[in-house]
């Protein structure tokens, strides 16, 4: 099985940005150049997939990878992309054991966040336009972003009552309908002014930006792999107009949405 070390991945890696036990970079696939080999990487890695895809096969599991999707990969685990379909783009983030002994972080910490926080996608963009900023600020910003990733999650997940995930749950159900207070808290079984003092607390944000989060983080997809306008996006992620969408979109992305339909 092919071993990658630091900084290393099956394609051609640019823009590469290292500090402090974290690696950025933008890595390009080209047909031929052993993306379908099974490997592993030294260290763990988040890649987040800017155009192309495929069949990702890992151990005890095979799904598909396409544009506007996360992944997080342990160090050490064995894995391949199949049939895959270029041109192909991931901005990956590279993470070092010295990183996580520094901050006194873990794998299991990453990967939660990337699970449990819908910012986790919005961060790899932001990343990726750290990357092509490249200036002397670039390195701080993006370790920045990272660590505030990870401690979001952890303040979440302490002394979690078992009602907000039926909260989460529901808002995921319906994220694209229009929810209300009374709604949550019917769902919950609690009283609607517990649900407002405690929702900022696991969500750092208030009910309507979480909603228009899941928005815009479903709309990433739909954008890279569909043939629908701008406009028919908008109204399928329950936005009143185009407008409004691409005022969202810019707010947690960094971009709007044609650039980042033209990556």
């Amino acid at each position: 099985m092919l071993t990658l070390g630091k900084g290393a991945y099956l394609g051609e890696v640019r823009d590469l940005s290292t500090f402090d036990g974290v690696l950025a970079g933008v890595t390009s696939y080209y047909p031929g150049d052993g993306t379908g080999l099974m490997h592993y990487h030294k260290n763990s890695h988040l890649s987040f997939v800017l155009s192309g895809g495929g069949v990702e096969k890992r151990k005890v599991s095979e799904y598909e990878r396409s544009a506007g999707q996360l992944m997080f990969f342990h160090a050490g685990e064995p894995h391949q992309c199949l049939n895959k379909r270029f041109p192909a783009r991931n901005v990956n983030l590279e993470i070092e054991s010295v990183f996580l002994r520094e901050n006194n972080i873990t794998e299991l910490d990453i990967n939660t966040a990337v699970d449990k926080n819908l910012t986790s996608k919005f961060l790899m963009l932001k990343v990726y336009k750290e990357l092509m900023t490249s200036d002397d600020l670039s390195a701080g910003s993006i370790k920045m972003l990272l660590l505030n990733l990870i401690c979001s999650v952890r303040r979440c997940e302490n002394d979690r009552p078992r009602w907000v995930d039926v909260v989460q749950q529901l808002m995921n159900d319906r994220w694209n309908e229009p929810l209300s207070l009374k709604d949550l808290a019917s769902a919950a079984g609690v009283h609607p002014v517990t649900v407002s003092k405690v929702f900022p607390k696991y969500f750092s944000c208030t009910f309507g930006e979480q909603m228009r989060r899941l928005r815009i983080e479903r709309s990433l997809s739909m954008i890279r792999n569909s043939r629908r306008s701008l406009t028919e996006i908008a109204h399928d992620c329950g936005f009143y107009d185009q407008s409004h969408f691409t005022r969202t979109f810019k707010h947690f992305t960094g971009f709007l949405p044609r650039s980042y339909a033209a990556f």
